[in-house]
C-alpha cells in the first residue's frame, strides 16, 4: 500500500509537470514594452465591429479555450497562471491603473474623482456632432472654452437614470484606481445649445439626414424639467485616442482580471471592449475605462431600467440555452421573476450579488482568468472605501430625491460586503466602516 501511494503521489507530480510543460504561461508582448500591463509605445489598434466582437466573445474564443491545455491544466490541479503584475499581493501603476491607495483619499477627493475645476463645462456649447442612434441620443459639443465633451440624455420617462448611473459609477472606480474620464452630471438650459453648421444625423431607418435647430429640439425638449435638461457630460480625453483595447491582451494583468469584481460591485453588465479606450498621451499609451450608462440600475442597451436577471446570466447564455432545449422550453432562470425599478433614477439594483455567479452580458476574456489571489487584492481596496466615500460618489449622481440616494448608498454598502466577506472572510484586515 504504501508504494501504491507513493506511485499515485509520483504520478500526480509528473502530471503537474507535464501541464505546466505543456504551456499556459502569462505572456505579455514584448513590442509594448518591458514592463508587463504597461505600454510604452503607440501600438496599432484594430476595431473590431460590435457584432462580431460579440460572437467572438461568446462562441469562437470559448472553443479555442478548450484547446489551451496548459491553462486548462493549470485551473484543473489548482495552479492558475498567475498575474504578470500582481506582486507580494499588490499592483503597480500600470496602463489602466494608479496604484493609490483608497484609504488615503478624502470624500472630497472621491466626489471630484479625475474631474478638475478646469474640467467643468462651460455655456454656451455648439453641437458638433449629433449622436441619434441606439437608445442612448446624445450629441458631441465644444464649450465657450473650445474643450469638447459628449453630452448623453436620459430616458425621457427616468429623467436621472442613466446620467446617475454613469457618474456615480465613474467616481468609485477612480477610488478603485481605474483611469477613467471625467464624468458630471450637468443642467443644461436648451437656448444654452447651439448647432453647429452643416450637421447631419442617421434617422429611424439608418440614413442621414440634416441635423438643425428642430431635430436638436425634438431631443431635447420631451427631457426638460424647470427649464433645463440633464445630461452626463464626459470631458474628451487629452492624446490620441488609438481605439479600444482588446481584454484578451490584459488577460493576465492582475487590475483587468479583478475588474470583474469591481464591475460586479456596481452591476456594470457591460464590459466589452469597446467600453474601454486607448489613448497615446506622447510618451506613452494610457488605458481608460468608459461608458457606464449599464451599472447600478440602468441599461443602456434597453434604453431604461435593468431587467431582474441583469448580472446573473449572458445575453447568450449557452448554459441556459441549453437547459431550456432539453425542457422544451419549460426552463426558466430562477432570475426571471419580474421586479418593478426602485423609482425612475434609480431603476433596478438590488443588494443581493454572488461575486462567484456575477455575468456581464458578454463574456470577458480577462474576467474568466482572475484567481483568488487578484480577487483578494481587489477586495482589500474595497474594503479601504469607507461609506463617507460612498456616500460622496452618489452625492456626485445629483439624485433629486435624497430617498434614491440613501437607497443607492445602502445597496452599494450591501453588495460591497458580500463581495468583501467572499474573499477577506479569513483576512485580518477590517472593511473600513466610517
Amino acid at each position: 500500500m504504501p508504494g501504491r501511494r507513493q506511485c499515485r503521489g509520483l504520478t500526480s507530480v509528473a502530471a503537474c509537470a507535464l501541464i505546466l510543460s505543456l504551456g499556459g504561461c502569462s505572456t505579455w508582448p514584448r513590442r509594448w514594452g518591458e514592463q508587463p500591463c504597461c505600454i510604452e509605445t503607440k501600438p496599432v489598434v484594430r476595431r473590431q465591429p460590435i457584432a462580431w466582437h460579440l460572437f467572438d466573445v461568446t462562441v469562437v474564443s470559448p472553443v479555442k479555450r478548450l484547446f489551451q491545455v496548459g491553462r486548462i491544466g493549470r485551473r484543473l490541479v489548482g495552479l492558475p497562471v498567475r498575474a504578470l503584475n500582481l506582486q507580494r499581493g499588490e499592483v503597480r501603476d500600470s496602463a489602466f491603473f494608479t496604484d493609490r491607495d483608497p484609504a488615503r483619499l478624502s470624500p472630497e477627493d472621491v466626489r471630484a474623482g479625475p474631474t478638475r475645476p478646469a474640467d467643468l463645462s462651460r455655456p454656451p456649447f455648439t453641437i458638433t456632432k449629433a449622436k441619434t442612434e441606439g437608445k442612448t441620443p446624445g450629441f458631441f459639443v465644444t464649450d465657450a472654452r473650445g474643450t469638447r465633451y459628449l453630452f448623453k440624455l436620459d430616458p425621457i420617462d427616468a429623467p436621472e437614470l442613466l446620467s446617475g448611473a454613469e457618474v456615480v459609477t465613474s467616481k468609485l472606480l477612480y477610488a478603485l484606481g481605474y483611469r477613467v474620464p471625467s464624468y458630471e452630471a450637468v443642467l443644461v438650459r436648451p437656448e444654452e445649445l447651439r448647432v453647429g453648421p452643416g450637421l447631419t444625423a442617421r434617422d429611424a431607418h439608418g440614413e442621414w439626414r440634416p441635423f438643425g435647430e428642430a431635430q436638436m429640439h425634438a431631443l431635447v425638449d420631451p427631457r426638460v424639467r424647470d427649464g433645463t435638461v440633464r445630461v452626463a457630460a464626459s470631458k474628451i480625453l487629452e492624446g490620441e485616442v488609438l481605439g479600444p483595447a482588446s481584454f484578451r491582451r490584459f488577460r493576465d494583468c492582475a487590475e483587468v482580471r479583478a475588474l470583474r469584481l469591481a464591475y460586479a460591485w456596481v452591476n456594470n453588465i457591460d464590459a466589452k471592449d469597446h467600453n474601454s479606450l486607448l489613448v497615446w498621451d506622447g510618451a506613452k499609451t494610457l488605458g481608460y475605462l468608459i461608458d457606464f450608462g449599464t451599472s447600478l440600475g440602468a441599461d443602456a442597451g434597453r434604453g431604461g431600467a435593468k431587467g431582474p436577471c441583469a448580472g446573473w446570466l449572458n445575453v447568450v447564455d449557452l448554459k441556459e440555452a441549453s437547459l431550456k432545449l432539453v425542457t422544451l422550453g419549460w426552463h426558466r432562470p430562477p432570475c426571471d421573476v419580474p421586479q418593478p425599478p426602485v423609482s425612475p433614477a434609480v431603476g433596478f439594483f438590488a443588494s443581493p450579488v454572488d461575486p462567484d455567479a456575477w455575468k456581464p452580458y458578454a463574456p470577458n476574456l480577462a474576467f474568466d482568468e482572475m484567481s483568488d489571489d487578484d480577487a483578494h487584492w481587489m477586495a482589500r481596496r474595497m474594503s479601504r472605501l469607507t461609506r463617507a466615500h460612498i456616500e460622496a460618489a452618489v452625492s456626485a449622481g445629483r439624485y433629486s430625491d435624497p430617498a434614491d440616494a440613501v437607497y443607492l448608498v445602502e445597496t452599494l454598502e450591501s453588495r460591497r460586503a458580500a463581495i468583501v466577506q467572499r474573499y477577506l472572510d479569513d483576512d485580518s484586515e477590517e472593511p473600513a466602516r466610517r
